[in-house]
């Protein structure tokens, strides 16, 4: 660093106007002062950093290219100014698990399964990349990774196989107005309700007026409880009468009146063996007949918006709603109210299950996305970018052009993403490539040998985006070692090299977690791998000659005996990283080694004090 004093006599800049020519942020010119990449030079006096002006321009110049490419789609534009840098030399630090905070209200817009915490993702993102890069996330779901990339001034690019994936995530940061979404929401809800809403009336059991069904709980199959209003009496509660069920009997006739006559539209599409449950054969089968009625005639009035922004608006409102309106929600009986709904990862009807008045949800819903699209308002939309596509062929990305790679790839047959959002991809009209989906399921022939093709083609395309010496992070939460090598041998074959692997805590659980309390795992294993320059030697180990059977019970033996007693997620945590370390999968017959059978047959399962946190309900200790 220089002092101005010892220079000519020319015309110098301060930091922030060094930022504004090269459209920068202020951080990212010191930074490039700090690695050398452009001279800075002082005030005598106080020390101030300041740059020369003529360098300045001679550095855009030099290092940033002009993209006159054009498209109709604003989502997918580049910026006109794409920096060509390199921070690959400045030393990336090493992340421990991050305190996880609960979503803010424009994650809650919809819901999506396995969102990871927003603010642990906006940290990965933080360490490995600078203002300016690009960051790829190639099962980006509801779009959160490249979300948070451009809420921190990175052009954010999402990939994934599902229509309704893309379709969140840009109705997420879309540019609309708010107030005439809300105008022609209340127009719509306004004419349906006054056209539907005799479907709701009951009796109030205080004054005997007519009231409206707030809620009403079925139990196998008929109509037993109501939760109504009266604007008499207020809110009642009431065991289902005979009037309650001819009435609903009429809406079964006039269904099929509607039917008839070509009048309804709702998905019969027949539902993947993978996520059914409940002998339910049919998507409208997850609905009640008064729910179909009213939700189709919603629909239709919806896709007759002209405002495309409007209308996708509205539907992303919609479809947010569906799983509230379903019969997949648990009821109480005595109450006459739900529970948490859609709990588990598949299409299940409880045998109590609470059905909730329409209008009263899409209201709901309409403040939720509210309140969600207010957070986002001030962000970069344009920065972002969205594929509906296979991430085994990354064909729109040239090689070596992206910086950093965040994603949570699908764990072997854990939760199936794409056949669950056929709820919403249905009612959307929505084509679904089911064939190139990532998945063990045995129903459509999907087994472990072509889920590690598929995971060794994708991460193959990943090392031909990323750059040298960049990063790519990412999530798992599977103790299936047939899963665990799929992953791992794809990584490798394609060229990484593995930096670290961490266990990161969850804000919330998942739904299969809220079940199974006794032995779950608490967050997920992030492994942050990098790909090595052209030159640079791979260290992958060498497979050691040794039994894995016998070496994992000795792991988990001294990993016990340390401890005397520990929870399952503190067992994998310390055991999972040694199990990648020393490639220790499979036993000497080729068989997947099954850690919780060693765990059963070897160590006593307790359970502990109730009021710990969730997958601490039970620790494994030594057999007395």
């Amino acid at each position: 660093m220089l002092r101005i004093s010892e220079v000519s006599n020319e015309e110098f800049i301060g930091t922030k106007e060094a930022a504004s020519i090269l459209g920068v942020s202020q951080s990212t010119v010191r930074r490039l002062a700090n690695i050398g990449k452009i001279r800075c030079y002082t005030l005598q006096h106080n020390n101030y950093r300041k740059f020369k002006l003529t360098e300045i321009m001679m550095f855009k110049k030099e290092n940033v290219k002009n993209n006159d490419q054009s498209t109709d789609d604003e989502s997918n534009t580049l910026p006109q100014l794409t920096f060509n840098l390199d921070f690959s030399d400045s030393k990336k630090k090493s992340l421990k698990n991050i305190s996880a905070k609960s979503h803010p209200a424009h994650y809650l817009m919809h819901k999506y399964w396995g969102r990871k915490p927003h603010n642990v993702v906006a940290g990965y993102i933080e360490n490995y990349t600078n203002p300016g890069d690009t960051v790829l996330d190639p099962f980006a779901g509801s779009g959160m990774t490249p979300i948070e990339a451009i809420k921190l001034n990175r052009r954010g690019i999402g990939v994934d196989i599902n229509p309704m994936s893309k379709f969140i995530a840009l109705n997420t940061v879309s540019d609309v107005d708010l107030d005439k979404y809300k105008s022609i929401a209340h127009t719509i809800l306004v004419e349906v309700s006054q056209k539907y809403n005799r479907l709701y009336e009951t009796t109030c059991p205080v004054c005997k007026s007519i009231g409206h069904i707030e809620t009403a709980i079925w139990e196998n199959g008929k109509l037993v409880r109501i939760k109504g209003k009266c604007i008499n009496d207020g809110t009642f509660v009431k065991d289902a009468d005979q009037q309650d069920q001819q009435l609903y009997e009429t809406v079964l006739r006039e269904k099929l009146e509607l039917d008839a006559e070509g009048k309804l539209f709702y998905p019969k599409d027949k539902v993947l063996k993978y996520v059914k449950r409940s002998g339910k054969e049919s998507i409208d089968e997850l609905f009640t007949s008064r729910a179909l009625i009213i939700l189709s005639y919603l629909r239709k009035r919806i896709f007759e918006i002209e405002d495309l922004e409007i209308r996708n608006l509205l539907l992303f409102t919609f479809t947010s709603m569906l799983a509230n309106v379903s019969n997949m929600l648990p009821g109480d009986k005595e109450r006459a109210t739900y529970k948490s709904g859609w709990v588990i990862s598949k299409f299940w009807t409880p045998k109590v299950h609470t059905e909730r008045n329409i209008f009263h949800c899409f209201k709901l819903r309409m403040r939720a996305i509210v309140k969600g699209k207010n957070e986002l308002s001030n962000i970069p939309k344009g920065l972002l970018s969205y594929e509906n596509q296979d991430s085994s062929n990354l064909y729109f990305l040239e090689n070596n052009s992206i910086d950093y790679i965040f994603t949570d790839p699908p764990y072997g047959e854990s939760i199936a993403y794409l056949a669950l959002s056929q709820f919403w991809n249905s009612w959307l009209n929505n084509e679904v490539d089911y064939e190139n989906e990532i998945i063990v399921d045995s129903y459509r022939n999907k087994d472990y040998v072509d889920y590690a093709q598929r995971m060794r083609n994708t991460f193959k395309e990943l090392y031909r985006v990323l750059k040298p010496n960049h990063y790519l992070s990412f999530t798992f939460h599977n103790r299936d070692l047939n899963v665990w090598k799929s992953v791992i041998d794809a990584y490798k074959e394609a060229g990484f090299i593995l930096q670290e692997v961490i266990l990161q805590e969850q804000a919330v659980s998942s739904g299969t977690q809220g079940i199974n309390k006794i032995n779950t795992l608490t967050g997920d294993f992030v492994y942050t791998l990098r790909k090595p320059n052209p030159n640079e030697v791979n260290g992958h180990k060498k497979q050691k000659n040794r039994n894995n059977l016998e070496f994992l019970k000795e792991q988990i033996s001294t990993i016990i005996m340390e401890s005397e007693t520990i929870t399952p997620s503190k067992l994998y945590e310390k055991l999972i990283p040694r199990v990648v370390e020393e490639e220790c999968y499979f036993d000497e017959k080729g068989k997947a080694i099954d850690i919780e059978k060693i765990l059963k047959e070897n160590y006593q399962y307790t359970k502990v004090d109730s009021n710990m946190k969730l997958g601490d309900y039970y620790v494994w200790k030594i057999k007395k």
